[in-house]
């Protein structure tokens, strides 16, 4: 959609675009402001789809400089997985121990001593996993204990609604249920 053919309404979408209330958009436009006809025109089909056009815009345009900002950083999953890969390295290995003089200690056969740091490693991990998808948030359907107190016939019924809402198809519901009466 072009902009709007009347200056004053153009003026009044951009407003209420960029966040202004209905008043300030309405006098931005050049209107003496009145309430009433600063609501007519505020939320008219015109006005308002045109408010709608320039929110898209700008939330596309947001988006293809987020993209282009993400392309120029190289910042692409590769990138991050090794990088936590090598921080979580650093914390296993932990950083050097120095002694009161700044002098790095060693062990009497000369090796560098590390401090470890397995807290943020265990983060790193931690975060690692959840990349990988190996870690499974469980949460309890329903109230504690509702299961306990259904019949079995209520729990095939529950059981069944639940298959059929993962997308199961019928012959595996029902293999499911032989199995489990086995």
């Amino acid at each position: 959609m072009p902009a709007l053919r009347k200056p004053g309404h153009e003026i009044v979408a951009q407003a209420l675009a960029a966040g202004k209330s209905q008043a300030d958009a309405y006098k931005a436009g050049g209107y003496v402001y009145q309430p009433a006809n600063a609501h007519r025109l505020c939320t008219s089909p015109a006005v308002a789809d045109r408010v709608e056009e320039i929110v898209a815009e700008r939330v596309a345009k947001d988006s293809r400089v987020r993209e282009m900002a993400i392309e120029k950083a190289a910042l692409t999953d590769s990138w991050v997985i090794i990088r936590l890969k090598h921080t979580i390295d650093l914390a296993i290995r932990g950083l050097p121990v120095y002694d009161r003089l700044g002098r790095q200690r060693t062990t009497q056969d000369g090796v560098p001593i590390f401090r470890p740091d397995l807290a943020q490693a265990n983060n790193g991990l931690r975060t690692a996993a959840q990349i990988r998808g190996m870690l499974v948030h469980r949460r309890e359907i329903g109230e504690p204990g509702e299961f306990a107190r259904m019949t079995d016939a209520e729990l095939d019924a529950a059981l069944i609604e639940q298959f059929k809402a993962l997308g199961l198809p019928d012959e595996a519901v029902q293999k499911l249920l032989t199995v489990r009466a086995e």
